[in-house]
């Protein structure tokens, strides 16, 4: 790079004024006109154009798709959920907080009483203006009796709810939680939707882009909201987004041309598809990671030694050169992201221990198991295999049953006693350990109850004191380490890849597919 491109991108990042940019000029060798005729062209080059079509595979189909909040659980639903909805908060790329439709929030001491003070002059898709009672309503139909809502874990605490005004809402919790900004930032089911509105009615929401045509297990067609609230965003004229589950098929789409952005690149991929001058891989470590879930509930592994031995059967450090091909960090039975502050990183590694294993294993008294596999956990297979040959030398007998993708998280997961599954990152330990493991989650897939842990999640979300917290949640962890039904092999980067048309595409550590952004940020070149 030469240093006069250098200090343009300076300018471009805002790092550098137009004008001392002027000023070095004739350091850089460069004449008036010339300088001036580089700004222009950066200019040019940074401002998007409207237009185009991008078509989007993500890993997951299945004929459960949905468009209603409460029903989402896949990845392909976060990705239509970004595009159709807006949530009140945002997370930047540090994971800190942004407005959204909430232009700001605040709470008292305690953590139980918040006020939410919603943008003004909002519009959804149909026309009608956002309200504090909309909010009020999508929020509800998370926690209102008979919800199924993979959210309502995050919201159970919420005792009531009002509008203060037109613009303003006032939550009440029953029990502290000072990571509530996060649950609206992050999770992907808490797309504001229009008081009223019912799973069957036409898809309705603030998002940059409005629903034009869906068939579940198959597409939807997500064509620019003309009124969107942000006028410097949404430069795409449309998005087509299908699942995929094979990665191969994926590949091949983006290759040809067929598709123009794809979802969880396999790590073994990522070499030949950045060889690819057509192509561009875009990669950032999360804390995204592969679990191997057991219940805890239904035997075999209901038994205590059952789920150690298997713990201790797993070869972390090869599963994860062999499977990420180091694209990630090896992990240790606990689903916090390592880069949360609230992870014990103290609790020392669980490696691979073939004593133990067998100890374990002849205590429980079993001939074999059996581990269910599918193609909707991308890479599960494979690392499955690696645990049956591991295993072997254990004297643990590992059978590997395949099933299909579609309907694998509807049909298969959280009903059998050993499968393997895959999380998105969460910005904080509460947000992850109340979603997958606590007793009464809809989404605890080991099925594991401990009051304890219980406990010290309602502990952990009212403490404001940092030390205190990370105490708290270290116990936490340990429980679910030393106890617990899910084995947490490694970490992996989320890494995706688009072709060379798709502008300004910036990988997030809050979640595949940029977390959202793509939506708001990338642009077609020569649309």
């Amino acid at each position: 790079m030469s240093l006069s491109n250098h200090y343009l991108d300076l300018v471009r990042a805002g790092k550098l004024s137009r004008r001392d940019f002027m000023s070095l000029a004739g350091t850089l060798g460069l004449t008036a006109a010339a300088a001036t005729s580089l700004l222009s062209t950066a200019a040019a080059a940074a401002t998007p154009s409207r237009g185009g079509t991008v078509k989007i595979a993500t890993n997951y189909s299945g004929s459960e798709e949905s468009f209603d909040p409460t029903k989402m659980d896949n990845a392909t639903d976060a990705q239509r959920s970004y595009q159709v909805y807006n949530r009140l908060c945002n997370l930047d790329r540090n994971m800190q907080l942004v407005p959204n439709l909430a232009t700001s929030w605040e709470s008292k001491p305690g953590a139980k009483e918040w006020t939410f003070v919603l943008r003004d002059g909002v519009e959804f898709h149909n026309g009608k203006t956002l309200t504090a009672e909309d909010v009020i309503y999508a929020i509800s139909e998370h926690i209102k009796p008979g919800s199924r809502s993979p959210a309502k874990p995050y919201l159970q605490h919420i005792s009531g709810m009002k509008a203060d005004g037109k613009n303003t809402v006032k939550i009440e919790l029953s029990s502290g939680s000072a990571d509530l900004p996060y649950v609206f930032a992050h999770d992907f089911h808490m797309g504001v939707v229009p008081a009223g509105w019912k799973d069957g009615d036409p898809v309705v929401g603030t998002g940059p882009y409005q629903l034009a045509e869906f068939t579940p297990g198959l597409r939807s067609v997500a064509k620019r909201f003309p009124n969107y609230w942000k006028p410097d965003s949404a430069w795409v004229d449309e998005f087509i987004t299908q699942g995929i589950a094979d990665m191969t098929a994926r590949v091949a789409g983006l290759r040809s041309g067929d598709l123009d952005v794809v979802m969880a690149l396999d790590p073994r991929l990522v070499s030949l598809v950045s060889a690819d001058p057509r192509l561009k891989v875009a990669e950032i470590a999360s804390g995204s990671h592969m679990t191997f879930a057991m219940l805890c509930d239904m035997a075999p592994t209901n038994d205590i030694n059952v789920r150690m031995a298997l713990k201790y059967a797993f070869h972390r450090e090869v599963l994860l050169k062999t499977v990420l091909l180091d694209h990630g960090q090896v992990g240790n039975d606990i689903p916090v992201s390592p880069a949360i502050p609230t992870y014990a990183h103290d609790i020392p590694q669980r490696d691979f221990d073939a004593d133990k294993a067998a100890f374990y294993w002849k205590k429980a008294g079993i001939s074999g198991i059996d581990l269910v596999v599918s193609k909707a956990v991308g890479n599960g297979e494979e690392a499955g295999l690696i645990l049956q040959a591991h295993a072997a030398t254990c004297g643990i007998n590992v059978g590997i049953k395949r099933v299909p993708a579609d309907g694998y998280f509807k049909d298969t997961w959280m009903k059998v006693p050993f499968c393997v599954s895959g999380w998105n990152a969460r910005p904080t330990a509460d947000l992850m350990l109340t979603l997958g493991y606590q007793s009464q989650a809809p989404w605890n897939e080991t099925h594991w109850h401990n009051e304890r842990f219980d406990s010290l999640l309602a502990q952990g979300r009212v403490e404001l004191d940092d030390a205190k917290r990370k105490q708290i949640y270290r116990e936490a962890e340990l429980l679910l380490h030393d106890d617990g039904g899910v084995i947490v092999p490694f970490f992996n980067n989320y890494i995706d890849a688009t072709n060379s048309r798709v502008q300004n595409f910036k990988p997030s550590p809050a979640y595949q597919l940029s977390a959202g952004w793509m939506y708001e940020e990338v642009s077609v070149a020569n649309a």
